[in-house]
């Protein structure tokens, strides 16, 4: 029996689907209708189960049932290729994001394993009370992997016609990566040269639990706005309006018009006050404010085009989020 095919979701008020809405390298190679194992009429969820949540579908499909080895994918989602090379049973959704969660899962296990085994060997060479392995940078470099997760994960979930590994963005600017470096440099340089700091206020405990619920924020508003977003949502400034291109002003959108550049923000800031660096968090925010300032700006240049006096009425009745940069 075939699967309810779930609902449209409206195209986000962030102007930014990248001119290549073009459909990604899966979606190409087929798109036969697919056999399922299953006679449910629900929705599909992100992980290739039936839901009943018909407002944020996550356009991912179930298993095939077929032994076909081409990738394909339909109105509701997108399967990876299929084979009787293994004789296991389809009780796993064969979906790249079902794919790239086993796979982070496996990884952080290999990772908390090796740690455990190698931390023995390290206290009986005196080596495991480093200056700088404290609980921060732990817990920044989580963040830091949480982030370019999410980024494919909700890519994989709820914009598969964008998905490649370009959705991790791990290549995606020498800004980025340069400016991490350098907040990572001022925290090493620190716990050599001053660790004292890290008994000050700058590293206290409310200090630190303000950053963690800043990335906290932040992360989760970045991660809603790609979910609600849904298939036009990108990280280039859209120009041209599509056919389909509608303003929406539900979800998160409802409170901020522009929430995945607020939780960047956010998000990007607090990892400097998590690792108490003082010349880098002010770095970050004078950059950051700077260039979401400018690109705010410009989006809403198109976004007015788009939808005239209805962006107009949104944008009185709806703050950006950033109200300090003047936007």
């Amino acid at each position: 029996m075939a699967t309810t095919v779930p609902p449209k979701i409206s195209v986000t008020s962030v102007a930014s689907s990248d001119s290549g809405d073009q459909i990604s390298a899966f979606r190409r190679a087929s798109v036969a209708a697919r056999l399922r194992d299953s006679a449910s009429d629900s929705p599909i969820s992100p992980l290739g189960v039936p839901s009943n949540n018909s407002r944020f579908p996550g356009p991912v499909s179930a298993p095939a049932a077929s032994a076909s080895a081409s990738a394909a994918a339909d109105d509701t989602g997108l399967y990876m290729p299929k084979t009787n090379a293994y004789a296991a049973k389809d009780t796993i959704p064969n979906t790249p994001l079902v794919a790239s969660m086993i796979s982070a899962g496996l990884g952080a296990l290999a990772g908390i394993a090796a740690f455990s085994a190698v931390r023995p060997v390290l206290a009986l060479l005196g080596a495991d009370s480093w200056t700088w392995a404290r609980p921060q940078l732990g817990i920044y470099l989580a963040a830091m992997g949480l982030f370019h997760l999410l980024e494919f994960w909700t890519t994989a979930g709820w914009n598969y016609d964008k998905l490649s590994v370009d959705a991790f963005l791990l290549n995606n600017t020498m800004d980025y990566h340069i400016a991490h470096a350098v907040g990572l440099a001022e925290y090493f340089i620190s716990s050599y040269f001053w660790p004292a700091k890290f008994q000050s206020v700058f590293a206290s405990v409310p200090v630190l639990a303000l950053a963690v619920g800043l990335l906290v924020a932040g992360q989760t508003f970045r991660s809603l706005a790609m979910v609600h977003a849904g298939n036009s949502f990108s990280h280039l400034v859209k120009k041209v309006k599509l056919q389909d291109h509608t303003l929406v002003t539900t979800g998160v959108y409802a409170y901020v018009r522009h929430p995945s550049y607020v939780g960047f923000f956010y998000w990007a800031l607090a990892t400097q006050v998590l690792l108490s660096n003082v010349v880098s968090t002010a770095a970050f925010c004078l950059v950051l404010g700077r260039f979401f300032g400018h690109r705010i700006k410009l989006e809403e240049v198109h976004l007015i085009q788009f939808f005239g006096d209805k962006y107009l009425d949104y944008r009185r009745k709806v703050g950006s989020g950033l109200p300090f940069l003047g936007v």
